[in-house]
């Protein structure tokens, strides 16, 4: 079974699921994969990654190109799929980095007459 490996720049991990209809209306769980995020969040070394590198299979590949959201983190930029494992902070250098959820850094703000500013 090949591996496949996922690079996120999103800064939570992302749980997609997806759902099936059934009579009367009623959605029932169906297949799900956790895609690890992290991207701008300092973790317990206080590491702060570009990009995060999740492995997955075939089978999880399958459930993911089936998911609408993940469909639009892919086309957004925020995921890519990797055929081979490379180093996550290189990949992300051509990906979305700018992911609303994020933490705000003093970069994000600037004093551009609207008030925002980082006290020194």
């Amino acid at each position: 079974m090949a591996r496949i490996y996922i690079c996120s720049t999103l800064a939570n991990d992302q749980l997609y699921q997806n759902w099936t209809n059934h009579e009367g209306g009623l959605h029932i769980a169906g297949d799900k994969v956790l895609i690890k995020g992290g991207t701008g969040v300092a973790n317990d070394r206080i590491v702060t990654p570009l990009g995060v590198m999740t492995e997955i299979n075939d089978a999880e590949l399958s459930v993911l190109e089936s998911n609408a959201v993940f469909k639009l983190h892919r086309d957004g930029g925020f995921v890519t799929v990797q055929k081979r494992n490379a180093d996550p902070e290189k990949i992300a250098g051509d990906m979305n980095l700018n992911d609303p959820s994020a933490p705000k850094t003093p970069a994000d703000y600037s004093d551009g007459g609207d008030g925002l500013k980082l006290a020194s």
